[in-house]
C-alpha cells in the first residue's frame, strides 16, 4: 500500500515483554465480543456533529469507528494479558466521554489469539474481513503470525512490541523497543558499572528464545560499560533452589542480571543468598508487581528493577489520570497500578493520536502517515523520553527508570536521575 513501508524482516525477536509473557509457560510449567468505548488527550476531539460518513473505509461510520482488539484470552499468558485489555478500556472510556475522535465514538471487537502465531494471523483476519475493523490495537507474544498480511492491507496496529515485527513493518507503532538486531543501548551496562559491578552472570531460559535474545542484548550493554560476562545460567522449571544457587556462587560473578520472569529471577536470588553468592548488584526487567513483594518479601530487597515507562511512584498527573479513569472505567481490575495494564492505556492513547491526526475522514494510509509524522509522543509524560515516530523506527530505547526494592522488601524506591539514558551503539 503506498505510504506504507515493509522492512525485509530481521530473525531476531524483541521486546523484553516477551520475555515476561512467553517465559511464563517455561519457567511455570477465537472469540468476537463488542465493546463501546475511545480519543487522544494529546488532540482534543472535534466539536459533536463534525463525524460524517467516509466512503470505502472499513470501519469507519458517520458516528463510530471499529477497532480490532488482538491479544492472548486464553493460553498460559492470558493472566499476563488481561489487565492489557483494562488499560484499553480506561483510556477508550475517557476519550468517548469526551465526544470521541472528531465526533466518533471509537468501540471495538476483541479477538483471543491464545499465544499462537497461527491463530493470530486467524484472528486479524477474521477482524479485518468479517468484522471490518479500521485498524488493531495488539499486546500479544505471536503478532509475526498476522504482521505481513496487516501491513499488506495497510491496517495501522498498535501496540507493545514483543517480537521482531514491530522492526519490520512501519504500519505498526509501539512505545518501547528493548531488543533490535545489530544494535545495542549502554544504559543497563552503564547502571550495573555505577553500581560496582564488575563480572556479572545473565539468567536466562533454553526453553524460549526471546529470553536468549534479550540476554544477547544484556550481555552488550555490560560489555561496553566495561563489565565482563563470565556465563549464563538456565532458569528453565522447575528450578532446583541449591542447585542454581551452587551455580551463581561458583561462578565468581559480583552481578545478577534476569532475561526471566520476575517469578523465575526471585527464585534464583533466593537460591543465590541460601548458597551464600557474594552479590554487589542485583538487576531485572521484571517483577514491578507488588505480588512479587508479597512472594519473596526480604528476600528481593535490594534488587534492582527497570521500566520503559515512569513507575507509579512518581504519581505524576498522568499516573492520577490513569488510576481515576481504572476506577471508572475498569473496576473489575483489583490493582489498577499494573504494567500491562498502563500498557493497554498507552496503545489505546496511540491509536487515539493517530486518529486524530488522520482527519475528519480518517483512512488507514492517513493514519499510518499522521502518527508517523509525530515528533513528541509522551503519553501525557507517562514514557521516560517523548517519541519521535518520523525518526525512531526500529531503534532501540534509550532511557529507562531504575527502581530498588527496599532493605524490608515492601515497597519500590525510584532510583535518581530517573529516567537513567545511554547511548546507542550499532
Amino acid at each position: 500500500m503506498p505510504g506504507v513501508r515493509g522492512r525485509v524482516p530481521r530473525a531476531r525477536g524483541r521486546g523484553v515483554r516477551a520475555v515476561l509473557a512467553a517465559l511464563l509457560a517455561a519457567v511455570l510449567g477465537g472469540s468476537a465480543a463488542s465493546c463501546v468505548l475511545g480519543a487522544s488527550s494529546a488532540q482534543p476531539p472535534s466539536p459533536s456533529g463534525t463525524g460524517a460518513a467516509c466512503p470505502g473505509t472499513p470501519g469507519v461510520t458517520a458516528d463510530e469507528v471499529r477497532v480490532g482488539l488482538l491479544y492472548p484470552d486464553s493460553g498460559n499468558a492470558a493472566s499476563l494479558f488481561a489487565p492489557f485489555r483494562a488499560g484499553v478500556e480506561a483510556r477508550l472510556g475517557v476519550a468517548n466521554s469526551a465526544g470521541g475522535v472528531h465526533g466518533r465514538r471509537v468501540t471495538y471487537l476483541r479477538q483471543d489469539d491464545g499465544s499462537q502465531p497461527a491463530t493470530n494471523r486467524a484472528a486479524a483476519r477474521t477482524l479485518v474481513e468479517q468484522r471490518q475493523v479500521f485498524g488493531i490495537m495488539e499486546s500479544t507474544t505471536a503478532s509475526a503470525g498476522s504482521a505481513e498480511y496487516l501491513h499488506s492491507k495497510g491496517v495501522p496496529v498498535t501496540g507493545t512490541s514483543l517480537d521482531s515485527a514491530w522492526t519490520v513493518y512501519d504500519n505498526m507503532f509501539s512505545y518501547s523497543n528493548m531488543i533490535a538486531d545489530g544494535s545495542s543501548v549502554s544504559t543497563w551496562g552503564d547502571f550495573v558499572a555505577e553500581q560496582g559491578g564488575r563480572t556479572a552472570l545473565i539468567v536466562l531460559t533454553s526453553l524460549s528464545a526471546a529470553s536468549g535474545e534479550f540476554a544477547d542484548e544484556l550481555r552488550a550493554s555490560l560489555e561496553i560499560a566495561g563489565v565482563r560476562v563470565v556465563g549464563t545460567v538456565d532458569a528453565t522449571g522447575p528450578i532446583n533452589l541449591r542447585a542454581i544457587g551452587d551455580q551463581v556462587r561458583d561462578s565468581g560473578a559480583d552481578t545478577l542480571v534476569g532475561a526471566v520472569t520476575g517469578t523465575a529471577f526471585g527464585q534464583v536470588v533466593l537460591g543465590a543468598h541460601a548458597a551464600g553468592a557474594k552479590l554487589r548488584v542485583i538487576l531485572t526487567p521484571s517483577g514491578y508487581d507488588q505480588s512479587m513483594l508479597k512472594l519473596f518479601g526480604p528476600i528481593l530487597a535490594g534488587v534492582n528493577l527497570f521500566v520503559d515507562y515512569q513507575p507509579f511512584e512518581l504519581e505524576l498527573p498522568g499516573h492520577r489520570a490513569f488510576l481515576e479513569a481504572m476506577a471508572r472505567y475498569a473496576p473489575y481490575l483489583p490493582t489498577a497500578n499494573q504494567q500491562a495494564a498502563l500498557s493497554g492505556w498507552i496503545t489505546a492513547d496511540m491509536f487515539l493520536r493517530g486518529l486524530s491526526a488522520a482527519g475528519p475522514c480518517p483512512t488507514r494510509q492517513r493514519f499510518v502517515e499522521g502518527l508517523r509524522a509525530v515528533r513528541d509522543y509522551s503519553a501525557d509524560g507517562l514514557l521516560p523520553e517523548p517519541i519521535d515516530f518520523a525518526t525512531s523506527f526500529g531503534e532501540l530505547g534509550r532511557c529507562y527508570t531504575f527502581m530498588r526494592v527496599s532493605s524490608d522488601g515492601t515497597r519500590f524506591e525510584v532510583l535518581r536521575p530517573a529516567p537513567r539514558c545511554g547511548t546507542l551503539r550499532s
